[in-house]
């Protein structure tokens, strides 16, 4: 996976509460990942769940 080089995809942003961004970043540093590796591997993750959902609707 990995971040592309900068310019080639547009920038994201947002503000998590504080909480939830503290636990993330430490979480992210304790498995040595830059925050936006492991943001892109959840985003990556919820897509794949949500697909699985609608695939699975009647």
């Amino acid at each position: 996976m990995g971040r592309p080089a900068t310019g080639q995809t547009k920038v994201m942003g947002f503000r998590p509460p504080k909480p939830l961004r503290d636990e993330f970043e430490a979480l992210a540093k304790i498995e040595d990942r830059s925050p936006s590796d492991a943001l892109i591997e959840a985003m990556h993750d919820w897509v794949k769940k949500k697909q699985r959902e609608h695939e699975a609707a009647p």
